[in-house]
């Protein structure tokens, strides 16, 4: 008796462990293992073929004088400045109409304004290729009917008309995603704060600056961090976009909308088939991402922490 009880003490006590080993073994096979993985190939000379010959950080000194990865990091901080305040501009406003009880039908409208985040980019890069297309596009034709333009716009083959594009379509395909986050925090401020604003004689437009935009500042955080690393990530509109069509301009004009994945894409699967210098560059990303992401979250509570 006393043994079967002291199994069964022990199943008990190992039963825990047993339920979350699944999580645990994923988590390390296909998380943990490639990014080690990573790490050990960027510093070796592979191209898939033969076993990778072993160079330290030699890697990492050729990432450091390739122009194309300052280029790529430049380009980002491009798309950062260019993407984030509208995205979070239209995202704000759309969520705050949607909750002012003012809009009919809201279920539906929320649907259509998440619609092109679950568009996929595939779909999303020929047809904005197709719209901004130099002789052809709808976008052009637009824009002449009305006056604006005299001759068509090469939207695609100039460096500042193709990041335009780039990020147009980024704020299109992303903003709904965000106005979710933010319909989540206006939800979550608590009514009476509205109601002794209106008490106080506050207008509309002095409870969203003082009582709403205060409440969402941890969204406001959230938002713009994951935002933030969103644009170190753009790859597949930018992809579709300048190669979806027939071409193949690696970075569009002038590398003009080159991104850091982009770049470690061309170097691992392009023809160079660099696995090695491909990884550097992706861990060098990483730690990037890691600074600015720090650095913003400390400028942005640095109000907070006083």
């Amino acid at each position: 008796m006393s043994d079967s009880m002291s199994r069964a003490r022990k199943a008990q006590r190992w039963a825990p462990y047993i339920f979350v080993s699944p999580f645990f073994l994923i988590f390390g096979l296909f998380s943990l293992f490639p990014i080690l993985f990573t790490l050990y190939i960027s510093l070796t000379d592979w191209s898939l073929s033969g076993a990778p010959q072993w160079i330290g950080f030699g890697n990492y000194a050729e990432a450091l004088q390739d122009s194309r990865f300052y280029d790529a990091l430049l380009n980002t901080v491009i798309f950062m400045i260019m993407i984030i305040p509208p995205q979070i501009i239209i995202a704000l406003f759309i969520s705050v109409l949607l909750t002012s009880g003012r809009v009919p039908f809201v279920g539906a409208f929320r649907l259509v304004n998440f619609l092109p985040y679950i568009t996929t980019s595939v779909a999303v890069g020929l047809i904005f290729g197709i719209l901004f297309d130099w002789n052809f596009g709808s976008i052009n034709s637009m824009l002449a009917s009305l006056g604006v333009t005299q001759e068509n716009i090469n939207w695609l083959g100039q460096p500042w008309p193709s990041r335009f594009v780039v990020a147009m379509v980024t704020v299109w395909k992303y903003f709904g995603y965000t106005a979710v986050m933010f319909l989540v925090g206006i939800t979550g401020i608590s009514r009476q704060l509205y109601e002794a604003a209106d008490l106080d004689g506050a207008s509309k437009m002095q409870q969203f600056r003082y009582v709403t935009l205060p409440m969402l500042r941890p969204v406001m955080v959230f938002v713009i961090l994951t935002t933030m690393i969103g644009c170190f990530q753009i790859f597949d509109e930018p992809y579709m976009l300048f190669t979806g069509m027939g071409a193949s301009v690696v970075g569009g004009p002038e590398g003009a909308a080159l991104t850091g994945t982009w770049l470690i894409y061309d170097n691992v699967f392009g023809s160079l088939s660099r696995f090695g210098y491909g990884s550097s560059i992706a861990y060098m990303l990483f730690l990037f991402i890691c600074l600015v992401s720090f650095l913003t979250f400390r400028l942005m509570n640095k109000g907070e922490d006083a």
